[in-house]
């Protein structure tokens, strides 16, 4: 019967009824054998011993952190026979039935029990990677739609979060890069070694663990950056801005084009919620996209800045 009660002690949700359980069942089976004429009454004392030896050994284990829930309750299991044992050697109750339940029956359910563990662990880790594809685009390997609202939810409920910046942004003319060269070419463009690799890179880089890029569908892409200032951020996608203005991208067939991409930049208000501020940034994208694209524009920026067009740029490389 105490077997019960440990197995459900080392799993994940523990509640307190299985501890009031493990430390009563060895009186309610001792009175029990008692009525039954098999134990002697003399022995009571030991009946209350014996629970209070196990139920300590369990919460020890329990909270020895440095093992795993799986030996621990291996070792509980075997903590148990033991005690088994010794009680029938005090009680001098000792049959071929009671130390085989003590010993075999109880390894048999350890084994059983093991394998539970074991394949409880293995349906976690599916799980797990399951989620972790759900909230990829399969394209560019950047988190997606997904993501970005649960990493929303997360950062309005977390008082750490002193201030977060939130960027919209947008590859300029990419349905031409499409209509010219083709869906697979605007694919290369997208993914790995060109613009979804390069912006993941540049924003881990400079806002470690507070800066995260998600694909919001298409060419459109959002900036989520926590504990740093809009300037900050700013200052690192021009940067980038100049990288791609610099810097053909040579496709597979040897096609070179040149890129560019329109951002708006936004700080979040206090105690205003994150989607409000996604949607304000998404409003200032397309006053970009309506005034020449090609550059970025942020709470404090509402001026383009004076350089050539990238606009013209990218128009003369088709």
């Amino acid at each position: 019967m105490q077997v019960v009660s440990i197995t459900m002690l080392f799993r994940d949700k523990v509640y307190k009824i299985w501890w009031a359980l493990l430390a009563l069942t060895p009186l309610f089976v001792n009175v029990v054998e008692y009525l039954m004429g098999i134990l002697p009454l003399k022995d009571w004392w030991y009946w209350i011993v014996e629970s209070i030896v196990f139920t300590t050994i369990c919460l020890a284990l329990t909270r020895w952190c440095k093992i795993s829930k799986r030996i621990s309750y291996f070792y509980a299991i075997a903590s148990l026979g033991i005690v088994e044992l010794v009680s029938l050697a005090i009680t001098r109750s000792f049959s071929p039935v009671s130390i085989a339940a003590a010993t075999l029956g109880l390894f048999v359910i350890a084994i059983f029990e093991d394998q539970r563990f074991y394949s409880e662990k293995k349906n976690e880790q599916k799980i797990k990677l399951l989620e972790k594809e759900s909230e990829r685009d399969y394209l560019t390997g950047l988190l997606n739609y997904r993501a970005l609202s649960q990493e929303i939810n997360r950062l309005a409920n977390n008082n750490e979060i002193h201030n977060i910046v939130i960027g919209a942004l947008d590859i300029d003319h990419f349905k031409k890069i499409n209509d010219t060269y083709g869906h697979f070419v605007g694919n290369e463009v997208l993914k790995l070694k060109y613009f979804s690799t390069v912006f993941r890179e540049q924003i881990h880089s400079a806002f470690p663990k507070h800066g995260y890029v998600y694909r919001f569908g298409g060419e459109e892409f959002t900036i989520v950056v926590s504990n740093h200032s809009l300037e900050e951020v700013y200052q690192l996608l021009q940067s980038i801005e100049k990288f791609f203005n610099n810097k053909s991208i040579v496709t597979k067939e040897g096609m070179k084009l040149i890129i560019s991409f329109s951002c708006s930049l936004t700080d979040r208000l206090n105690d205003e919620l994150l989607d409000t501020t996604l949607k304000r940034a998404d409003k200032m994208l397309y006053s970009v996209k309506n005034n020449g694209r090609g550059w970025i524009v942020t709470d404090q920026h509402h001026q383009r800045p004076q350089k050539p067009s990238l606009e013209r740029k990218i128009n003369n490389n088709y």
